[in-house]
Parts: structure tokens; C-alpha cells; sequence
């Protein structure tokens, strides 16, 4: 993902009033709901990807990795798909691959989580300039959507969605430059593509979730996502106050380019739960000691409830 203007910049002060307002509408469903996800397991599978390697298109890591998500989908009950596509992004055709996880009902509402499972080729930000054509470990960029998706999994295998669920890892995120920002989101792109045609129709809605393992977790809605759904913005953060969440707040602070942008000029509802303020982003010190198990399993928890218990998931 990419920054535009300002890696930190704020939302105006009368979008943040008009978010708050809109926050501070009545819920119906502001019960909290018992944990049920386990950090340790989603930290685990943060190091098992960081162990495997890059995960750069076209390298050992990537395949490796390709197929152990595949396969843990699988293991926990999902319906599992491959969306294969080939794209140049870097100048020589690459083949990525969206690994689709589905639960629930076959027909009806169905609502989309998405992470990305490539790391970016280079450490591009990092402070010391030799490290900067290094691969990037990849440990919360990356490594920390792909724990908590999992996660979500582990708790759609013991209690079946009311609505359908697709579980979307999404290939090619990460290839893009400041010159080329075209080079991101390819997974999105292509699976926004798909989805405008397929029978079903578009997902309801989509979560994008990016960087949200960091240790000292701060989640606001980007600017993009309150401008553009507003709706989806305000679900989030009555998920997290439903399940206890201390670290999702209602004040629109970042603009970034991400996963989300594809599917909104695509005409599907989605937003970015994404914690920007990661000092290690693209650099060589994106490592598993970066990385929260409490911070993984607070946003787990907020995923489990926009799919199994939020009014759009029950169709209210």
C-alpha cells in the first residue's frame, strides 16, 4: 500500500465531526460478545510465513506459501478457490494467484474479508540505504492479514455464518513503487474484475485488513473509507466496541492507497482497517518481534463479528 500526500495525514476536521456523528448513531447490537480468538496461533502463523521466506511472485516462499494457505483453508472447512492471472507489473509476466476461502450459504448476502499474502521486493523505506533492495520480511505487511483471516476461519469452522463469507487472499499487493503506483493492488484489481461478472453477483461489502499485528495498535478509518463508505466505517467501529476492542477509534487519519480502492472504483462497499503508524513499514525491521499476539487477536475478534453477528451479516 501506499501513502498519497502525507504518510500521516489527517482527515479535515468536519469529516472527522461528520464520522462522529454518524458513530454516535443508537446500534442494535452493542452487546459484547466472549473472545474467541487465540493470539498465539495467529502470531504463530506470522512467523510460519516470515520463516518460508519472501514471499515475492515467483519465488520458493511465494509457491510455499500459496499452498499451506490453500491447505489451512481446507483444513478448516472452506470451500477453496484459486483465482490465477498473469500480470507484468515488474516488467516480466508473473503468475499471482487469489486464494479464495467460502463459508456459509451459497446464495444470498455475502460479505468479503481481504489481506494480502505477497511481501514487497524491496525494503525500500528502511533508515540504512544498503538494506533497501533487500526483500521485506514481510511480518505485519502481509504476515498479520493473513494470521487474522486465518483466524476468522478457525471460528467459521466451529460456528457456520448466517450470511456467506468469502476469505480472499489477494496476490501482487506489494510490487508497486512511488513512480508506479499502477504496481499495486493487483490481486484486488483482478478479483474486483471478476467480480462485477460473476453469477452471483458482487460481494455486499468488503474489509480490507493490512498492518494490524503492530504492538502498540492504533486502527483509524482512512480517508477514502469514510468519504466513501461511511456506512461500513461506522459497522467497523460498532464491531469493535460490541467485542471490547480499545484500539479502533472513529477518526479518519490516514489516506492510502490500498486494497480497498480497487473494489470501491469497482462500485463494491469496502474499507481499509489498517494501523499506518508502523514505524517498521517497508523496511528490513518488519519481523515477527514486531508483531502483538493481543493486537492479532483484538482485530481477529472484530472480524468475527462483522461476519457472524453486525446487522449486515444477519441481513437486518
Amino acid at each position: 500500500m501506499i501513502a498519497s500526500g502525507r504518510r500521516h495525514e489527517r482527515a479535515s476536521h468536519a469529516l472527522g465531526l461528520a464520522l462522529f456523528a454518524l458513530l454516535a448513531l443508537p446500534s442494535g447490537c452493542q452487546s459484547r460478545t466472549t473472545v474467541h480468538a487465540d493470539g498465539a496461533r495467529a502470531l504463530a502463523r506470522v512467523v510460519h510465513q516470515v520463516d518460508a521466506g519472501p514471499r515475492i511472485p515467483g519465488t520458493p516462499g511465494h509457491d510455499a506459501i500459496e499452498q499451506w494457505i490453500a491447505a489451512e483453508l481446507g483444513s478448516l472447512g472452506a470451500t477453496v478457490e484459486r483465482q490465477t492471472f498473469v500480470d507484468s507489473t515488474l516488467g516480466r509476466p508473473l503468475t499471482l494467484t487469489n486464494v479464495i476461502g467460502r463459508y456459509g450459504p451459497e446464495s444470498g448476502r455475502r460479505i468479503g474479508l481481504f489481506a494480502h499474502w505477497d511481501s514487497r521486493p524491496w525494503c525500500d523505506q528502511d533508515p540504512d540505504t544498503s538494506k533497501r533492495r533487500t526483500p521485506l520480511p514481510g511480518a505485519n505487511d502481509g504476515g498479520s492479514g493473513v494470521a487474522v483471516l486465518l483466524e476468522v476461519a478457525e471460528q467459521l469452522k466451529k460456528i457456520p455464518p448466517p450470511c456467506g463469507v468469502e476469505l480472499v487472499f489477494l496476490d501482487g499487493e506489494d510490487l508497486g513503487t512511488s513512480g508506479n503506483i499502477a504496481g499495486y493492488s493487483r490481486g484486488s484489481r483482478a478479483y474486483a474484475a471478476r467480480a462485477t461478472t460473476a453469477p452471483g453477483g458482487p460481494i455486499a461489502a468488503g474489509f480490507v485488513f493490512d498492518m494490524i499485528g503492530d504492538k502498540e495498535l492504533s486502527i483509524h478509518p482512512d480517508i477514502r473509507s469514510a468519504r466513501d463508505a461511511a456506512n461500513l466505517t461506522a459497522l467497523v467501529y460498532d464491531a469493535a466496541r460490541a467485542v471490547g476492542a480499545r484500539h479502533f477509534h472513529p477518526d479518519p487519519r490516514w489516506d492510502v492507497f490500498d486494497d480497498h480502492v480497487p473494489l470501491l472504483d469497482a462500485g463494491i462497499p469496502a474499507v481499509d482497517i489498517i494501523d499506518f503508524d508502523y514505524p517498521a513499514w517497508h523496511t528490513a525491521r518488519d519481523l515477527p518481534d514486531q508483531v502483538s499476539a493481543p493486537s492479532l487477536a483484538e482485530v481477529a475478534d472484530v472480524a468475527v463479528w462483522l461476519v457472524t453477528k453486525s446487522p449486515l451479516a444477519l441481513g437486518h
